[in-house]
């Protein structure tokens, strides 16, 4: 039995197990590198590999191979997920004693010690500090996880956010924090969102990784293990992982142990798809809830178009299709697309994970004992005063109130014929 290399909720310490995102990291360091030194924003969705990159950068061995030596640069992690009642001072309490520990030199880190020991910092204090470090050389990079903590915080405001703007221009310190949308979307005030702090940053937009990167890991974990995937398991892993880091390993984790349980032929492939759905349902429970209700549309005209293509193979999902059926959908596929949840391939769009397709169908299914009457269902088709509606009845009915505004949108725009194939895959979705 082999042991198994594929893991999931943690993110990557182990630099050698770290897979791709190197034109990611390339424009990070260009930055800093820059006789500026320059701040960038990461931006990505959930588990989508932001706080892995950020604890790859922090290795000095990796950092020195991007140009940044230990004895210019200080690279400090911070995460701030969970700190919902942080203050201006416990930041910059914490900030400081974070770096103490990355100084090597034995009195910068009685310094740092000391001012974080203070009942107040001011802003004074800040730069006098970095003033005295930058006489020495060294610069400051601030790794800022789950940022939002801060911005979405009213306990930070304006003056706050002025100063930590003040710092990274004129002062020996780059900023690069890492949120789950960009941040300037992550404020908790119209006067935050317009503070010129946010204009200080680049930013980095991190998605599923590419065919190769999924490749890449899939062949180097399982070299680990003496595993070698044949190319149906290879399009299998891919199909359900989607290239999210987090998903591949989770589908990686399940297919190995079904193998190492002595599974083969489909009664692996099953085993693997159960265990995974199961353990991937609240994240894809996350995912569509933070899509809006345009973009849900989207996804369902998606998958109603691919119910459609199987009586229509030669017909591709373009972004041209899904806007003939629904017309803001090239906004939100951008959107879509920059998170992570679409993929697009030449002209080919199509959700990330044949996985996630299967949990939006059960998702939209009334369950027995769920579904709505036929006279309510009558009701709402008339408030709607659509006329192309009137014969979706039978559809709108295998699916849940709470999303008729969505299916209606859809269904009208399809035959009876492609609506019947998809009642059948929400019916599946039950079983």
């Amino acid at each position: 039995m082999s042991s198994n290399p594929f893991t999931f909720g943690n993110p990557i310490r182990n630099p050698a197990r770290f897979i791709g995102r190197t034109e990611d990291i390339r424009q990070i360091t260009n930055r800093l590198l820059s006789s500026a030194r320059e701040s960038t924003s990461i931006v990505g969705e959930r588990r989508i590999g932001k706080t892995s990159l950020l604890k790859y950068l922090t290795n000095p061995e990796i950092a020195e191979s991007f140009g940044l030596k230990k004895e210019e640069f200080c690279l400090v992690y911070i995460d701030f997920q969970g700190l919902n009642d942080i203050t201006p001072q416990r930041f910059w309490q914490r900030v400081l004693r974070l770096m103490a520990r990355t100084m090597e030199n034995n009195e910068k880190r009685e310094i740092f010690k000391s001012l974080s020991k203070q009942d107040y910092i001011d802003l004074f204090d800040l730069e006098d500090l970095f003033d005295e470090i930058g006489s020495d050389g060294l610069h400051v990079v601030l790794l800022l996880d789950e940022f939002e903590y801060v911005t979405q915080n009213p306990n930070f405001d304006s003056d706050f956010f002025g100063g930590l703007r003040s710092l990274a221009i004129h002062y020996n310190l780059s900023l690069v924090p890492a949120t789950r949308r960009e941040l300037v979307e992550l404020c908790h005030s119209e006067e935050i969102k317009g503070s010129p702090f946010f204009n200080i940053f680049a930013t980095v937009v991190l998605k599923p990784f590419t065919e190769e990167e999924t490749d890449t890991l899939i062949t180097d974990y399982g070299e680990t293990a003496g595993i070698s995937f044949s190319n149906k398991e290879r399009r299998f892993l891919k199909a359900s992982g989607g290239g999210y880091p987090f998903f591949m390993q989770m589908i990686g984790h399940y297919f190995v142990m079904g193998k190492n349980n002595g599974l083969k032929g489909n009664p692996l492939f099953v085993f693997a798809r159960s265990e995974f759905a199961q353990q991937a349902e609240p994240h894809f429970s996350y995912i569509w809830a933070h899509a809006s209700e345009s973009e849900k549309i989207t996804l369902v005209t998606i998958l109603a178009l691919q119910a459609e293509k199987i009586n229509k193979s030669d017909e591709e999902i373009s972004v041209e299709s899904i806007s003939n059926i629904y017309s803001r959908a090239p906004k939100d596929i951008n959107s879509l697309v920059k998170r992570g949840s679409l993929v697009k391939s030449g002209n080919q769009i199509s959700l990330f994970s044949t996985s996630y397709n299967d949990w939006i169908a059960l998702e939209l299914t009334a369950a027995p004992g769920e579904e709505e009457s036929e006279a309510s269902v009558d009701a709402w088709v008339k408030s709607q005063r659509d006329k192309d509606l009137a014969d979706k009845k039978d559809a709108i009915l295998k699916t849940k109130k709470k999303y008729w505004p969505v299916v209606g949108e859809v269904f009208k725009e399809f035959s009876a014929e492609v609506l019947g194939s998809i009642a059948v895959n929400l019916i599946k979705g039950m079983i």
